[in-house]
């Protein structure tokens, strides 16, 4: 999961069957300040998450079982993707009210999508895969990826030529062809990178195990490590600019920076379960997903954070976008997507 605008970032979903969310409270975890989602906004009616359809509808369903999603992307507030395991990956030209499954003729596990425009994305996941579109989606390809690679688990694109993945043992892979040839790029670290996040062609950050960030200044061609002040492992980074970015992770795990990680700063976010994805709307307006349908959300620029209220359906959620802090997509394990708007009559 990576910057996701465009790009970033992070989603887990299971084919094989409409299975009904059940209903209940979502839990509480420590230091409990669940809300109604959108109460107390400054202005406009009350918003809410609802579920969507189960994805993909059992018609488009044949013999495999898709197990979740790892990640999700939006281009503009009607355009986006997601993808997941077995190979899967569904586009929504709707803002999310209906995907459809995509052709990929490949069966394992993406990780992570990036499309800096319309047309050209990519998708990456396990044994060093790389998936690539030059028509949105209508036509995926398999490249030749990266070889001796166990898992690519984040990935970004500048540009129709230029990009980054992320992969164990601290290894960051370039690539200025599209992806069809990848070069690595020395770091000096063995351990393992689960997302990274550029905000131009220069400054970038990975993060991953141990409480690793490392940043570059110069396109990758050198990546130094940042003190995180934590040990937790860190699956979700997000930069709004080379100054302002947020991580999550294991048990809670929530940093940021103002200085483009020269500092970090711990933020206390009232829960316990891991988080698996962030997304900032703004400086202020940052929202990060988890296991048990968790999502949570920070107007002060993460000082304080309030839990939003779902239906539990057991869920690890792993990708959110918000296209506006009235409008936003989350996905997770289940096979299902979260769709963020106005209460419902």
């Amino acid at each position: 999961m990576s910057i996701r605008t465009p790009s970033l970032i992070f989603l887990a979903v299971i084919l094989g069957g409409i299975l009904s969310a059940c209903g209940g409270a979502a839990p509480t975890g420590q230091g409990d300040t669940r809300q109604a989602s959108g109460q107390g906004e400054a202005a406009g009616a009350p918003t809410e998450w609802t579920i969507l359809p189960l994805f993909p509808p059992r018609a488009q369903v044949i013999s495999r079982r898709l197990l979740g999603l790892n990640d999700l992307i939006m281009i503009d507030s009607n355009t986006g993707w997601v993808v997941g395991t077995d190979g899967a990956v569904g586009k929504t030209i709707d803002g999310g009210d209906t995907f459809v499954l995509q052709k990929t003729a490949v069966s394992i596990n993406l990780t992570a999508v990036s499309f800096p425009d319309a047309q050209n994305g990519w998708a990456v996941g396990t044994a060093g895969t790389v998936l690539r579109t030059r028509d949105g989606g209508d036509n995926w390809e398999k490249l030749e990826g990266v070889k001796g690679v166990f898992s690519l688990d984040g990935v970004f694109f500048l540009d129709a030529n230029t990009g980054w993945a992320a992969a164990d043992f601290g290894a960051i892979y370039f690539t200025s062809d599209g992806g069809d040839t990848w070069t690595k790029q020395e770091t000096d670290t063995l351990e393992d990178f689960l997302d990274l996040a550029f905000v131009d062609g220069q400054n970038g950050w990975a993060v991953g195990f141990g409480g690793t960030i490392y940043r570059t200044a110069d396109a990758g061609g050198g990546w130094s490590q940042q003190a995180s002040g934590t040990e937790s492992m860190l699956n979700s980074v997000y930069f709004l600019d080379s100054q302002i970015g947020f991580v999550v992770g294991e048990k809670g795990t929530v940093i940021s920076t103002s200085d483009g990680g020269a500092t970090w700063t711990p933020r206390v976010s009232g829960v316990t379960q891991d988080l698996f994805g962030v997304f900032a709307l703004d400086s202020q307006n940052i929202w990060a997903v988890g296991h048990s349908s968790l999502i949570i959300r920070s107007i002060d620029g993460g000082a304080s954070w309030t839990q939003e209220e779902t239906i539990v359906s057991g869920d690890t959620m792993k990708g959110i976008f918000l296209n506006s802090d009235r409008s936003g997509l989350a996905a997770g394990s289940g096979g299902r997507i979260w769709q963020y708007g106005p209460v419902t009559p």
